[in-house]
């Protein structure tokens, strides 16, 4: 009679000069097999239609592990039983494996990452009002018809990858990353991607999400308020904040290491999203008229929005270094790709604000990039500027433009737009240079 296997019987079982295949004494039909090369594996064996048949489970790992021998061999044990029940309903098991062998192959692309994405995006998302900002937290931009890959977004991180291959740590550390720099854009990436991965299982392609019960990455309460200027209703506030981060990223600039200077200066300048500044292409950008329009694939609502630019935007950029390449990138290092790693230039910004900030003696609390966005809103309240032309501005369909209001209010406000950015940009370098407030706000305000 056959001997029930153990993980201690399993490891000192040694190759010989013939093929071994050692029974298990539990289960009857299983099967430890040894090459004389060393190799060890698993077998089923049991009989069908009066004829003895075979299936292989697969290579053993345990190598010197006697806890993970135990562990194979409790699942090799259940693998088994799960075919000679098979079996006993009169299946077989062996000559399905080998028809599915000989089947045709499906498209091996089809599981791909970013395979899935883009018929999420084809048969569900693009139904949606917000589908370009649903495309953009999965890393991908609609180019015409085509959905293509956004380097800027982490989604491409798993690019080629199979679907099935994601773990829940992959999601994790990628929403951590993001988090690092812009925690409530990571919690929106949490979000959809959940909303992917449940869709993925409806779809039977995913028998189970990875990020079942699974956290979001960012608290989202005192982050919302976090500006870089002063404000009344906060003590200890200071405008310094938003002057040392433009002195920052004029040291930037001198390091030589990408263009993340320019960048910063612009979004403060502009109040755009940090995604919509750091894939701006130079066809979007018209100098002389003194616009940048952001195309409806690329903007958060769906729609074009132009984004008059100030004297000072324009000096930024250009000043941005070309850099030649079919896309036409206005921020880029190697002309195919807008910049990413962002975590670490926020890294090397913090280091050179604290350097600014050092005479001050002034610890200068976290702050995300999407606060730069929040801190143009706050700045043009602060000066005067409409609440109504502000969400303008930032291309808001909440506020004033929600509902009803929406629908019927068509005004482009273009001339309040280019007088509130002109207005906010003016008070940006009264900071920056130390000047007094005058009232150059106020005058550009009134026309």
């Amino acid at each position: 009679m056959a001997r029930a296997l153990t993980a201690a019987s399993l490891l000192k079982l040694k190759p010989d000069d013939k093929r071994r295949e050692i029974p298990d004494g539990i289960l009857s039909g299983l099967y430890f097999v040894i090459q004389p090369t060393g190799r060890k594996s698993w077998a089923v064996r049991y009989r069908a239609a009066g004829a003895p048949k075979k299936v292989t489970l697969g290579n053993s790992l345990f190598g010197d592990d006697v806890d993970a021998a135990g562990a194979e061999l409790s699942r090799m044990r259940q693998e088994a039983a799960n075919i000679l029940e098979r079996v006993r309903r009169g299946e077989d098991p062996g000559a399905e494996k080998q028809a599915a062998k000989r089947a045709p192959k499906t498209d091996p692309d089809r599981d791909q990452f970013l395979s899935v994405v883009t018929r999420y995006l084809k048969e569900y998302a693009s139904k949606r009002r917000n589908y370009p900002e649903k495309a953009r937290l999965l890393g991908m931009r609609q180019d015409g018809e085509e959905w293509k890959t956004n380097a800027e977004r982490a989604a491409g991180l798993w690019g080629s990858k199979r679907i099935h291959e994601i773990t829940r740590r992959d999601i994790r550390e990628h929403l951590e990353t993001l988090a690092t720099t812009a925690p409530i854009g990571a919690n929106r990436t949490f979000a959809e991607l959940r909303k992917f991965f449940n869709w993925t299982v409806g779809k039977d392609i995913l028998d189970a999400s990875p990020m079942a019960d699974l956290q979001a990455p960012s608290e989202e309460n005192d982050s919302r308020n976090r500006v870089l200027i002063r404000r009344k209703e906060v003590p200890g506030s200071s405008d310094d904040e938003l002057k040392w981060l433009w002195q920052a990223s004029k040291a930037y600039d001198e390091t030589g290491r990408g263009p993340f200077g320019y960048l910063l200066q612009l979004l403060i300048l502009t109040g755009q999203r940090r995604s919509e500044v750091a894939e701006m292409t130079w066809s979007e950008v018209d100098l002389d008229a003194r616009e940048w329009v952001i195309p409806a694939a690329r903007s958060k609502n769906g729609e074009p929005h132009v984004v008059p630019l100030s004297k000072q935007a324009l000096v930024v950029l250009k000043a941005v270094p070309k850099v030649k390449g079919k896309a036409g990138y206005v921020f880029t290092t190697d002309g195919e790709h807008p910049v990413s790693g962002f975590s670490r230039m926020k890294q090397r910004i913090d280091k050179l604000m604290a350097a600014c900030a050092a005479e001050a003696e002034v610890e200068i609390t976290d702050w995300t990039l999407h606060d730069i966005r929040r801190t143009a809103a706050a700045g043009m309240q602060r000066i005067g500027i409409k609440m109504e032309v502000t969400e303008k501005v930032l291309n808001h369909k909440s506020g004033s433009f929600r509902g009803i209001a929406g629908i019927y209010q068509v005004h482009d406000y273009a001339d309040e737009k280019r007088a509130a950015l002109d207005a906010w940009a003016a008070f940006v370098m009264t900071l920056v240079d130390k000047k007094k407030a005058t009232n150059v706000v106020q005058m550009k305000l009134a026309k």
